[in-house]
């Protein structure tokens, strides 16, 4: 009795357009209080993403965490557009002690739809240099579907705190760094769990599908446009609490 599963829109950013949402919905999602213990700090986060034509280097995509990013941890995936460079992005931990890693150049194209997946087990992520590799092998990141090799660089090593929910966005870090010209978003999903094991499924072969289907399904779901009423976006997960509301 219900209609089929159709996606039919997507959120469009342009320049200073921004959601926010209420961080504290997610802090049993995204967050932890300390360095990572395990299963119980996973994640896995997932959307369908195309870049605009703008070439600055930090357009936010993603932004969960705390407001002082000098000292204190946040989780930001980001859009670097500049040059050859096209590419994601993932920064874990404060601007002192963070884990980077970068998708290959080029690994992304203006205009053209790609799908990202950006997986976390939960475990330790700082902050003794010999153990350095082994905080990196707690991310995986997957473009269309595919796990993706990345080039890491860490500021001291790595980070070893908690991420508080201080701030949930799409298109905003804490003070900028906006998405540029015509960036657009759809099927934002987040898991309380790694979900590297059913990346193919996630992914769809390229075609948004109904997420509800999953053998797991999304604690977080916003269709970007479908079934939403401008300037809200509604939850679709399996929790179906955190609405976005769209600024600009």
């Amino acid at each position: 009795g219900n209609p089929a599963f159709a996606n039919t829109k997507s959120l469009n950013f342009n320049n200073s357009d921004w959601l926010g949402g209420n961080a504290g919905i997610l802090q049993n999602v995204l967050g932890r209080t300390a360095n990572g213990s395990g299963s119980g700090d996973a994640w896995t986060i997932s959307m369908f993403f195309k870049p605009g034509t703008a070439t600055n280097t930090n357009q936010t995509v993603f932004y969960f965490g705390n407001q002082d990013v000098t000292n204190q941890g946040n989780i930001q995936i980001r859009y670097n557009g500049q040059g050859n460079s096209k590419r994601f992005e993932l920064r874990y931990g404060s601007s002192n002690n963070r884990l980077t890693m970068l998708t290959p150049n080029n690994s992304l194209s203006n205009g053209v739809w790609s799908h990202l997946i950006v997986t976390y087990d939960g475990g330790t992520t700082g902050s003794s240099s010999g153990s350095i590799n082994n905080y990196y092998g707690r991310f995986k990141m997957f473009i269309d579907g595919v796990q993706v090799s990345t080039t890491n660089n860490n500021n001291n090593f790595g980070y070893s705190g908690s991420i508080q929910p201080q701030n949930l966005r799409v298109g905003r870090w804490n003070n900028g760094q906006y998405m540029r010209n015509n960036c657009r978003v759809d099927e934002l999903a987040i898991w309380d769990s790694d979900q590297s094991a059913n990346a193919s499924l996630i992914y769809g072969g390229g075609s948004a599908t109904d997420l509800s289907l999953l053998p797991t399904v999304p604690k977080h779901w916003w269709r970007m446009g479908d079934g939403d009423t401008f300037p809200y976006i509604f939850d679709n997960g399996s929790e179906a609490n955190c609405i976005f509301i769209m600024n600009n």
